[in-house]
C-alpha cells in the first residue's frame, strides 16, 4: 500500500474518515458469520491486525509476557498481559500486584512504547511489582466476542460505562484470581480514569479489591476541554453518527504504509501528538504508530461529546423513553461518586487541553469519601505527555513511582 504525497493534513483527514465512518449507504448488508455488516465495516474488520504487538515489543526489549483470555459478562473477549524479564512471579514472590489500564484507542503495547527503563510499566516490573496490562474490548488484542461478529454494529455497540462497568471488573477478578492476592494496585490513563470511576461508584464492591486508584490525566468531568468547539455542534446534529459505530484499528496498514512513506507518516503522527505534548520525542514515533489506534467505538466518543455538552459525568443518555426503562428517570443520574472509598492519586497537567484542570479538580472534591485524595499538577504538561515521550519519564513517573513504593 502506497500513501501518496501530499498535504499531510488532508492525508490525515481523509484517513480519519475512511477508518471511522461506516456508512449503510454502500448497500443493504452483508452477511458474514451468521452476522449483518454493511459492505464498509465488513471490508475494514477484514484488513490484517498485528494482534501480538504487546508480545513482538517484550520481545525486542528482552521481557517475557503470558496473555489470559478473560470473558466478561456481556460476552466481550479481552485479553490480559502478565509481565516479567527474567522469572515469572509466582504467589507472593513480589512486592505487590498492579494492573494498568489504557486510555482512548490505546492498548497494552502503549504501555510499552517508551522501552526498558523508561516505560512505566517496565520499572515497575523492575522495581520487583507484578504487573499486569489491560486490554478493553475492540482493540486489536480484544477483538472478539462470543456471539457478535466483530463488523457487526451490536459489537460496537458500547462506551466507556460497558468497559468500566464489564471489562475493568472482569480483569481485576481475573489478576485476583491468577496471583491468590486480595487486593490490587490500579494505574489508569485518560479514559482509564472515566473506567475507573464507573466501577468503583456502581460496582462500589471493588473498593475492597484495591489498595489505591494511581491515575494520569482521568478523563471524567471534561466540558473545559479544548473539544468542546468541536463536540457542541456535534450534539446538536447527532443524525451524522447514525450509521457510523466503529472507529477500526489500522495496524498493519499503517505500518505498510509508514514502511513505505516514513517521511510523510512521521511527520503526521508527530505533528498529532505533539499538540497535545511538550516532551514528544521523534525516535518514539515508528514505535508509537505501530501500537495507535488500536480500535474503539463511536459511542465512546458520543459519550464524551455527552459529558461535554450536560457538564455532568452521567451515564450514556439513551433519550426519555430508554432512560426510563433504564436509570427509572427521564435524563441519565450522575455517578455516585461518594461511593469511592479507596485511596486516590491523581497526576495532572496544566496545559492539557483535553482533560482540563479546572475537571480535574472537579473531580477530586467530588471523592468525598476517599480516606486520601493527593493531587500532582505539572506547570507545563499536556495530556499525551502522560503516557509517550520524555516528560513521562522525566517527570511523571518519578512521582508517580514514589507514591505507590512509598
Amino acid at each position: 500500500m502506497v500513501l501518496l504525497r501530499g498535504d499531510p493534513v488532508k492525508l490525515a483527514l481523509s484517513l480519519l474518515m475512511v477508518l471511522s465512518y461506516g456508512s449503510s449507504v454502500l448497500g443493504n448488508g452483508l452477511i458474514r458469520n451468521d452476522c449483518v455488516c454493511d459492505p464498509l465495516n465488513a471490508f475494514l474488520d477484514s484488513l490484517p491486525l498485528n494482534r501480538e504487538r504487546t508480545d513482538q515489543l517484550l520481545e525486542t526489549d528482552g521481557y517475557q509476557g503470558r496473555a489470559h483470555r478473560v470473558v466478561t459478562k456481556d460476552g466481550y473477549v479481552l485479553k490480559l498481559y502478565q509481565i516479567w524479564r527474567d522469572q515469572q512471579p509466582v504467589v507472593n514472590s513480589t512486592r505487590g500486584t498492579i494492573l494498568l489500564q489504557h486510555g482512548i484507542m490505546h492498548s497494552s503495547s502503549d504501555w510499552l512504547v517508551l522501552g526498558p527503563g523508561r516505560s512505566i510499566a517496565y520499572q515497575l516490573v523492575d522495581l520487583g511489582y507484578d504487573v499486569w496490562l489491560a486490554n478493553s474490548r475492540s482493540t486489536m488484542n480484544s477483538h472478539q466476542h462470543e456471539k457478535f461478529c466483530t463488523c457487526s454494529k451490536e459489537f460496537w455497540d458500547y462506551s466507556w460505562h460497558e468497559q468500566g462497568f464489564y471489562d475493568l471488573p472482569a480483569m481485576i477478578d481475573t489478576v485476583l484470581n491468577e496471583t491468590q492476592q486480595q487486593r490490587l494496585r490500579l494505574l489508569v490513563y485518560s479514559e482509564g480514569g472515566a473506567m475507573a470511576m464507573v466501577m468503583l461508584s456502581t460496582r462500589p464492591e471493588y473498593n475492597d479489591k484495591l489498595i489505591a486508584l494511581d491515575a494520569m490525566a482521568p478523563a471524567a468531568f471534561v466540558s473545559n476541554t479544548w473539544y468542546r468547539y468541536l463536540a457542541i455542534p456535534f450534539a446538536k446534529i447527532p443524525k451524522v453518527f447514525r450509521s457510523a459505530y466503529a472507529l477500526y484499528s489500522t495496524n498493519e496498514v499503517t505500518v505498510e504504509a509508514c514502511q513505505t512513506e516514513y517521511q510523510i507518516c512521521s511527520d503526521l503522527y508527530f505533528q498529532f501528538l505533539n499538540g497535545e505534548s511538550v516532551g514528544m520525542n521523534r525516535s518514539w514515533v515508528d514505535r508509537i504508530y505501530q501500537a495507535m489506534p488500536a480500535g474503539g467505538s463511536i459511542k465512546e466518543v458520543l459519550h464524551y461529546v455527552q459529558l461535554i455538552w450536560t457538564r455532568k459525568f452521567a451515564p450514556f443518555d439513551h433519550g426519555p423513553s430508554k432512560n426510563l426503562r433504564l436509570y427509572g428517570q427521564r435524563t441519565p443520574p450522575e455517578y455516585p461518586l461518594d461511593r469511592v472509598s479507596v485511596p486516590v492519586n491523581i497526576h495532572y497537567g496544566l496545559r492539557d487541553k483535553i482533560v482540563d484542570p479546572v475537571g480535574v479538580m472537579r473531580l477530586g472534591s467530588r471523592l468525598i469519601n476517599s480516606p486520601r485524595v493527593r493531587m500532582r499538577p505539572y506547570d507545563e504538561l499536556q495530556h499525551s505527555d502522560f503516557i509517550y515521550g520524555d516528560a513521562a519519564y522525566n517527570m511523571v513517573y518519578k512521582d508517580v513511582l514514589m507514591w505507590i513504593t512509598e
